[in-house]
């Protein structure tokens, strides 16, 4: 049997590892306009969608209610975002972007598409897809792996 460096080959660790490296790129460019790519991300969304509970944008952003909680709070405690009862569902909090939080978003998007862009292109357009394609083929199967 081969001798092998599981800690070289690791999914789980490669990948954190690489997103950790992009986010912090992210992070850096951003950080004039005071977001975090996470912050950006959210925002981006709530645009988006105009009007999403925080349960559905937990969904869209695969993250845990707590941590959208979290960062909605500080989103609303900087004046980006109200966070409102479904008039429909009053269990329900609806989140919408403010006037100052579409200014906040105006201000970042073209930091982040031009780093987008860049990225982009050096891998070059056909890469990249197929590197989506990859991380969304992947994701299904892990997804599958809970269903089990």
């Amino acid at each position: 049997m081969k001798n092998i460096d599981y800690t070289q080959i690791c999914v789980c660790a490669n990948l954190r590892k690489k997103t950790r490296v992009v986010t912090q790129l992210y992070d850096k460019l951003l950080q004039p306009t005071g977001l975090k790519v996470t912050q950006y991300s959210m925002l981006a969304n709530i645009d988006h969608q105009q009007s999403v509970s925080i349960s559905r944008l937990g969904e869209i952003l695969l993250l845990d209610q707590t941590t959208i909680t979290r960062n909605i709070n500080l989103l609303k405690q900087n004046g980006y975002v109200d966070l409102n009862r479904d008039p429909q569902d009053a269990r329900t909090k609806v989140i919408t972007l403010t006037e100052k939080g579409a200014e906040k978003l105006n201000e970042a998007a073209p930091i982040w598409q031009d780093i987008q862009e860049k990225i982009i292109n050096d891998i070059g357009l056909e890469k990249y897809n197929d590197f989506y394609e990859t991380l969304k083929t992947m994701q299904k199967i892990i997804q599958s792996y809970e269903e089990e």
